[in-house]
């Protein structure tokens, strides 16, 4: 069942307006459809810059964005547990600046962030979460992921390979076993905690049709 906030102010004859509706809950810890909605868009920011800011949000952008955010908070809740990576007050602010750059003007920060709904302090939140998780999933996985050259050898095999398709393979077989590490990583940590996707985002919503049109 989907859990939703409706507006209750119209009359009971009145259809009632869709406020928010939560998608996925963490722990305590409930990821709703808006939440969702100005993470996505400001990973959108981070990644393309402020070209990227009014993007349309279709659904399976949604649901690709969903499954980080809740990948995320599981390995956040890990991190607050074991008090790993805290981050001070300059690092976040530089943080934040990185992103407020990618706007030519301070009113086009301000006009982004209105849009979504979301203070500055909110959004310092979700990039510092952002960092601690990508700095404890380095601190665990990159040393581990490391590409023996026996590994390399095997996945070669037979094969001549020039020095360019060698370093292509090495590269591939290192990122599907980072992959594959942080799978597994993710599966143990998700089981450490309580996680409820309540809609996924990833398929059309039905669409009802009633007698009478």
């Amino acid at each position: 069942m989907i859990a939703v906030i409706l507006c209750t102010a119209l009359p009971a004859s009145a259809v009632r307006k869709l406020v928010d509706e939560v998608v996925a809950v963490v722990d305590a810890h409930s990821i709703t459809l808006s939440e969702l909605q100005a993470e996505t868009r400001l990973r959108l920011v981070e990644a393309q810059g402020a070209g990227a800011a009014y993007l349309p949000l279709d659904r399976r952008l949604l649901a690709a964005s969903l499954r980080k955010t809740v990948e995320e908070r599981v390995v956040i809740a890990e991190v607050e547990r074991l008090k790993l990576f805290d981050l001070d007050r300059g690092e976040v602010d530089t943080l934040i600046a990185r992103v407020r750059v990618r706007f030519a003007k301070e009113t086009d920060w301000e006009a982004f962030t209105r849009s979504i709904e979301v203070t500055d302090e909110e959004i310092s939140v979700i990039l510092a979460r952002e960092l601690r998780v990508a700095r404890y999933l380095d601190n665990r996985l990159k040393l581990a992921a490391q590409l023996r050259d026996s590994e390399l050898v095997a996945a070669q095999g037979a094969r001549k390979l020039n020095p360019t398709e060698r370093e292509l393979l090495r590269e591939k077989l290192a990122q599907e076993k980072y992959q594959r590490l942080l799978q597994d990583l993710l599966s143990d940590l998700r089981k450490r905690a309580t996680v409820r996707v309540l809609d996924p985002l990833d398929q059309e919503p039905a669409v009802k049709v009633g007698k009478g049109g």
